[in-house]
Parts: C-alpha cells; structure tokens; sequence
C-alpha cells in the first residue's frame, strides 16, 4: 500500500510540475494562466477546488455522525451552489477581462464600476488570513489520513504536503493548479465510486443500509426533526458563499471567453452533486461497517473503509488520490492568498513573474504555521474560512452583480458588518451549533446596504 501511494502521488504532482512546459514567465500567466483555460478545465477545476479535503473527510465524517442532517446540508449548499453560479453568471469573466483584473480582491474593488481602493486592500488581506486558514486545513486533512493509514507524525505530512504545494505552484503558477484539479476530479469520482459499490455490497444495498441505520439510531434518518430546517438554510448559505471565495472566482477569470462559462457550470454542477452524494453515502456506510467508538476520528469514515473493503495496492491509488485531492484546493487557496501579497500589500512586486513566486513561498510558509497549531476538525476549519469571506465579502459581490452601485464608505460598513456579526455570533454568542454563523452574517450586510439605500434614496425624510 505503503509503495502504490507513493508512486501513484508522484505520478499525480508530476502533471503539475509538468504543465510548466506550457507557461509564459509573465504574472498575467502565473495567476491566469493567459485566460486560455476551456472550458471543461474551468468546471472541473472548479469542484476540485471546491470539494477535496472538505468532501473526502468534512462530509463523511458529518454523515457517521448525524446522517441525515448530512443529506439535508448537500442539498442545502447545492442550491445555494447553482444560485451563485447564475447570479455570477459572465459577468466575472467579461469585467476582469475588460478591466484587465489579475485577482480577486481588485475585482471587488472594481465590479461596482469604480475604483475603491480601500475594499481592495482590506479583500487582499482577507484572502491572506481566511485562504491561509482554509488551506491548512486542506494540509490537516492529508495529514490525519497519513497518519491513521501509515502511522506516521502528522506534523511529517503537513510538511510533505506543503513543499509539494510549492512545487508545482512555483513550476507553473495557476495552469500548474488547473491541471492538477482536473486530474484530481477524476480520481475524486472514481475512487467514491470504488467505494460506493464495495460498500453497498458489504451493507446489503441501500434499502438495507437505511433500514439498518434506523435501528442503530432512528435520529439518523429522521426527516421530521427542526434542526434539519436551519441545517438547509445555513447550507444554503453556505453555497452562495462561493461568491466571496478568491480561489473559487478566479476560475471565472481564466476561463477562455464567456460562453465557456455556462458549459463549465453544467460540468461543476454536475460533478458536484454526485460526488457530495457519494461522499455522504460513504459516511452512511461507514456508520453500520464501522462501530461508534471513543477511539475512531468520524472524519477518517472513507480512508478506514477503503483499508476494510479494497486490495493494498487500490488503496494506495485511492490515497494517493484523496491525498492529492486536498492538495488541489490546497494550491488553489495559497495561489489566492500569495497574489493578494504581491498584487496589493506589496506594490513593487506587483509586475514581477519572480516576486510573484516569492509570495508564494512566504504564504506556504503561513500556512504551515497554521496548520501545525491550529489541528481542529477539518469541516470546523473549512466553515470558519469560508464563512469570514462569504459574510464579509459575499453580500457586496451578490449586490454589485445585481446590478447595485454602493458607495465606498457604504460597502466597507457592509464588509465589517457581516465580518462582525459572523465572529460575534460564534465566539460571542456561541450561536453557530443552532445557526451556522454566515447566515446572519450575510444578512447583515445586506440590511446595511438596503439601509443605506433608503436613507439616499428619501434623504430629507431621513434627517427628519
């Protein structure tokens, strides 16, 4: 087992060492690849990016836990998944064109149709700390399959899994990531299925398997519970939060024109919805083939199945593959945060191919820090990450995208306001176990906006 991962991994970050053949040694190539992705890269990447480690080992391990409630969150953030993808519809990709927008944080600053310095700059150091954070989290992820499979020191994966990261990403910068992620989507999907099929075959087939968790638990196919309905609705928050994801827009961005965006959504939507099913459909198994212990980490469901059910050497390809699924986030995420540095908190690098390379080194270097002292739940990390930039950033890209024109002082009032609430409701109030903390933080951005909306809109009844 111990040999197939290895050779089956190299084999895996040489496709991203590789696509250095095809770079430019420019910057627009080092973080858009020349906008020259087709578009079944941009739809795969994208449910790489999107999935990896918060698919193989967040979503499982959610389904052992509290199985339906699973099923209910996979609904939940795929409606809210194709909302954001429709309300982003081109416009990402046609106004960074048009513009010439090399990141993420300049589009936000730019999307309203003017220049607001000030939301770029805070965005860029946004990025810095919540992709920082989302990306050690992809890093605990292989690390913790590391060592249940081989035994070895977590903080020895961490440290593997970052120096591949720079690798490739110092090799070929975003095409490096691209690549990669469509090769990782690939494995993602086949190895759930390998596992899908050995497992239902293990429990009896699904009826068998529903009837068999209702006796272990009846809580766990329940539908008739409330707290599957504010599971839905932070879910779905949670989807439409991909608006305010760097690594997830950018993909926008590099995307060949903006016809290629709709064949990519239905690519993504497609992949997506069947890998979450599957993904939450392993956690189920898991929970009848796997007794409950003290002792058993939830989020380990796929990794132990696959050492249960499979041959050593398939094993070792199908960790190689999850090992290497987090990776594809993983580079994504350090692309995102290292071009904020050099684009925007660092000026003089901004048109440097070889300081753009430098970012990437000191962000990784961030990253590692995180990831060896902050070792929480893999789902906890991906949550707090994604829900800062989602609350703080998300309502102001869904307003401009609609077609609203805030004023700077207004978005960066929206900006903390979401950021504020979204920390206030989960280490203030410790709200987020009834309500997942974006929810009100997303709304609350949005009432600061209809707020001042209506105070330019009737000014003297205002002042009144």
């Amino acid at each position: 087992m111990l040999i197939s991962f290895f050779v089956f991994f190299a084999l895996f970050t040489a496709v991203g060492i590789i696509s250095a053949f095809w770079r430019k040694e420019t910057v627009d190539d080092y973080l858009l690849a020349s906008r020259e992705v087709p578009a079944w890269l941009v739809g795969l990447s994208f449910g790489a990016t999107i999935s990896s480690g918060a698919t193989f080992i967040g979503f499982a391990g959610l389904a052992y836990h509290s199985g339906i409630t699973a099923i209910c969150a996979t609904g939940g953030i795929m409606l809210g998944d194709i909302l954001g993808w429709f309300i982003a519809g081109d416009k990402v990709r046609s106004v960074s064109e048009a513009k010439h927008i090399r990141t993420f944080p300049t589009l936000v600053g730019k999307l309203g149709g003017q220049d607001f310095h000030k939301i770029t700059i805070i965005t860029s150091l946004l990025t810095i700390v919540f992709m920082g954070t989302y990306c050690a989290a992809q890093l605990v992820a292989g690390a913790k399959v590391g060592q249940a499979l081989f035994g070895w020191d977590f903080e020895y994966f961490v440290v593997i899994g970052a120096l591949v990261l720079l690798a490739y990403c110092w090799a070929g910068g975003i095409r490096a990531s691209i690549w990669t992620d469509a090769l990782q989507a690939i494995i993602i999907f086949a190895s759930l299925a390998i596992l899908i099929v050995s497992g239902l075959q293990a429990v009896g087939g699904v009826g068998a398997l529903w009837t068999q968790l209702a006796v272990i638990d009846p809580g766990l196919t329940n539908p008739l519970q409330f707290k599957l309905l504010p599971v839905l609705v932070g879910w779905f928050f949670f989807g439409v939060g991909i608006l305010g994801q760097p690594q997830l827009m950018v993909r926008h961005m590099v995307a060949r024109s903006a016809k290629d965006i709709k064949t990519a959504r239905g690519i993504y939507i497609t992949w997506r919805t069947i890998v979450l099913a599957m993904a939450v459909l392993s956690g189920l198994i898991a929970r009848l083939l796997i007794p409950e212990a003290d002792v058993f980490d939830p989020e380990l469901s796929i990794p132990q199945l696959w050492q249960d059910l499979l041959p050593p050497v398939l094993v070792g390809l199908l960790i190689a593959g999850l090992f290497s699924a987090t990776m594809s986030t993983a580079d994504s995420l350090l692309l995102a945060a290292s071009s904020s540095l050099t684009q925007h908190l660092v000026p003089k690098w901004r048109d440097s191919y070889f300081f753009a390379r430098i970012g990437t080194i000191l962000i990784i270097t961030l990253i590692v820090g995180i990831a060896l002292f902050a070792m929480k739940g893999v789902l906890a990390l991906v949550i707090v990450a994604w829900g800062g930039l989602a609350a703080s950033i998300g309502p102001l890209m869904v307003v401009h995208l609609l077609g609203g024109r805030p004023s700077q002082s207004t978005a960066l009032v929206m900006l903390f306001t979401g950021l504020g609430v979204t920390v206030l409701w989960r280490y203030g109030l410790h709200l987020d176990k009834q309500l997942m903390e974006l929810v009100p933080g997303m709304l609350s951005g949005f009432v600061v906006y209809v707020l001042s909306s209506a105070k330019n809109r009737f000014p003297k009844q205002a002042n009144e």
